[in-house]
């Protein structure tokens, strides 16, 4: 079941207070109304009743959809710098919930499933998407890189994150976006066949990066680049 709390938050624009049904577990085959607001971008937003300004809560929480084999622990933008330490932690909460503590039924059904964690609502979607569309996340993340060397002008910068949108007569359809406030700043759109060279590939020129991105949960171009602050 999915499991949430109720608080009061402060509006970031006036400051009064706002109510919000905080999740701390998502179950998306119970409810996959859930998923599909996590798709369009309404899940925990809420409108000010004081100003009328719109904003949403970080995501902290789990999701398990055990018709897709995935289970994802969603956490913050603001830790991504720390990834290394909340893989151990998702690890860590995972076997807690399907490892040798739990019944032979559940350790089976944990075995079946896909670890992932991420960063931000923008990554998190990314992974429910890749699902919708049937795309392995891997194989997407390998595909970004290599657009990356094929593009004469990127807007890359700390704090910007090429995020997967969409599918759009046989292109894939990508934006970059201001990781923060997680607003697009500019599109970018590629043949499908660009995401098929590399899957074809998987055990050639790809198989080292291809390695290193799949050695945990944190499935992210940022695995790459980013020097995780975990002590």
């Amino acid at each position: 079941m999915s499991v949430f709390r109720t608080v009061d938050l402060p509006c970031p624009a006036c400051g009064a207070a706002v109510g919000f049904e905080l999740v701390a577990s998502v179950n998306a085959d119970r409810a996959p109304a859930l998923r599909a607001a996590i798709l369009d971008e309404s899940f925990q937003r809420e409108a000010c009743p004081a100003c009328g300004t719109s904003f949403r809560v970080d995501p902290r929480f789990s999701l398990i959809d055990h018709g897709r084999r995935l289970w994802i622990a969603a956490l913050p933008l603001a830790e991504r710098r720390g990834w290394e330490r909340a893989e151990a932690g998702a690890n860590a909460v995972f076997e807690r919930a399907y490892g040798a503590g739990a019944s032979a039924t559940i350790r089976a059904i944990g075995a079946t499933l896909r670890r992932r964690v991420t960063f931000g609502w923008a990554a998190l979607r990314e992974k429910l998407l890749c699902d919708d569309l049937g795309l392995d996340d891997i194989t997407l993340e390998l595909t970004k890189i290599g657009l990356l060397g094929r593009v004469a002008s990127a807007p890359i910068a700390h704090d910007t994150e090429l995020r997967l949108q969409g599918l759009a007569d046989e292109r894939l359809v990508f934006a970059w976006i201001r990781a923060a406030g997680e607003t697009p700043i500019e599109w970018l759109q590629v043949e499908r066949s660009a995401y098929d060279e590399v899957a074809a590939d998987a055990a050639g020129d790809w198989a080292e990066l291809r390695a290193e991105l799949a050695a945990g949960p944190f499935v992210d171009t940022g695995r790459l680049t980013i020097a995780s602050t975990a002590p």
